[in-house]
């Protein structure tokens, strides 16, 4: 990602200074930002991961989205709040850094840095699978390297190429979901057979089938789905007016709010949840089933580019968090390098590194490696979620805090922010006990061990204040 000359980044040896609530730093209009957040979020933990949230709680999943919509909309509204006030690169670390301390820095900006090189691999994965349906010759090795590197290109080329295409994809996932609601409503009221079936879908096994429980077991995966909203925040560094962080985030959540809801609920108005399968799309399952095979095709083209999207979001920001952890010397100092142009190319190589890693990890373990890569990123997820509605109260009993605007995200806080976290907690605990997720679980606690414990041999690098 090229930052912008102009891009204000904050550590501990600089004396903080606050930029104008009005402009900005960065070339991102509103509409940039939206497409950028939309299109960082909606990828393969929704077109391909969502079946297995399905099977797992049946017809209620779509409560388990509401909840997913909720969850995201507090880090959001928490997160926007203190980035209208210093709109940073790097902003997960660098907030949770300035309210809470070194150690939190720390272990916040590397935390959400491999959860994102998880992130990009999971999705690397996927597409090579999309692409064997057309391809099955060619081994998906291939596919997962050739498609890491046009991303890592795509980011080389500066924030303003990346905005463009974040764009351009974003217009694409939203169109063919919206296509797909439309197909379902067409369908529904041309036959009314449909209707019938639908209706003795929804109510075979009552709309909880595995109660409340199937919910809660849904969660992890369904916060995958929304895990992407960090490169929201990571973009609204690069914003031209930092008033328009708050709308482009309340318009981001608004839009996947709606989309993944209607969505899912068209997909099991024609799809029984019983055989919505967890290998496959459950859209492109649908359209098959239905009789549209060129349709199935071509989404699953869609769901191709959705992946591709992600992946350049989840890059774009890595690199912004690395580079503010090689900036506080919490990192080699190579990853904070630049060229004459301004590509970070430190930060590239970095997470190209840990991305080929991770990939190649992938094809060596089991076939179910794509669960257990989404499980422990959200895993991930939840714990740097965590520590940024720490970072928000903390920030809001600064005077500072007290006296900035509250994003409307951020609706009932503080209350509804411990409500969230302790949410957080639930869920996270929840998941210890069910046998998918405690290997995933293990992994993400041997991580946050290692960079807990590597932090002791780092602190005495650190920059003194």
């Amino acid at each position: 990602m090229q930052r912008s000359k102009q891009s204000m980044l904050i550590h501990r040896n600089q004396k903080i200074s606050y930029p104008s609530k009005k402009k900005g730093h960065g070339s991102l209009g509103l509409g940039e930002l939206i497409f950028i957040g939309v299109g960082g979020i909606i990828g393969a933990g929704f077109f391909l991961g969502s079946g297995l949230p399905i099977r797992t709680a049946g017809p209620s999943v779509l409560i388990s989205f509401v909840i997913g919509a909720f969850l995201t909309a507090q880090v959001t509204g928490a997160l926007t709040s203190m980035a209208t006030q210093h709109p940073v690169e790097g902003s997960f670390k660098v907030y949770a850094d300035m309210y809470i301390g070194q150690f939190a820095g720390y272990m916040q900006g590397w935390m959400y840095y491999l959860a994102s090189v998880l992130t990009i691999a999971s999705e690397a994965v996927a597409m090579s699978v999309f692409t064997r349906v057309w391809l099955p010759g060619v081994p998906l090795w291939i596919f997962a390297a050739v498609y890491s590197a046009i991303i890592l290109l795509i980011n080389a080329f500066g924030v303003k190429s990346f905005g463009r295409v974040e764009s351009l994809m974003s217009v694409v996932k939203i169109a063919a979901l919206v296509g797909f609601i439309l197909f379902v409503v067409i369908i529904m009221f041309g036959h009314a057979s449909v209707g019938r079936f639908a209706h003795a879908s929804l109510t075979s096994a009552g709309f909880f089938p595995h109660g409340i429980t199937g919910i809660l077991q849904s969660m992890l995966i369904v916060v995958f789905a929304y895990a992407g909203i960090g490169v929201f925040a990571t973009a609204a560094a690069e914003v031209k007016d930092t008033r328009e962080i708050e709308q482009g985030a309340i318009w981001t959540i608004i839009i996947l709010t709606l989309v993944y809801v209607l969505s899912i609920g068209g997909l099991l108005l024609i799809e029984p949840w019983q055989t919505v399968s967890t290998k496959t799309s459950p859209f492109v399952l649908a359209l098959e089933h239905a009789g549209m095979p060129v349709l199935a095709y071509i989404f699953n083209a869609v769901v191709l580019v959705a992946s591709f999207s992600v992946m350049a979001g989840a890059v774009f920001s890595a690199n912004q968090i690395v580079v503010s952890l090689g900036k506080d010397r919490e990192a080699p100092r190579f990853v904070s390098k630049t060229s004459k142009r301004d590509v970070p190319y430190g930060a590239l190589a970095s997470t190209a590194g840990g991305i080929f890693i991770a990939i190649g990890a992938a094809f060596i373990l089991p076939s179910n490696i794509y669960n257990f890569l989404i499980s422990a990123s959200s895993f991930m997820t939840f714990f740097y979620w965590f520590m940024m509605l720490w970072t928000f109260l903390k920030w809001r009993n600064t005077k500072e805090g007290r006296q900035g605007e509250v994003s409307r995200l951020a609706f009932g806080q503080p209350f509804s922010t411990v409500i969230t976290m302790v949410a957080i907690v639930v869920l996270t605990v929840y998941a210890l006990f069910q046998k998918d997720q405690q290997i995933a679980f293990y992994a993400f606690a041997i991580v946050t061990m290692i960079i807990g414990v590597s932090y002791l041999f780092v602190k005495k690098k650190l920059v003194k204040p």
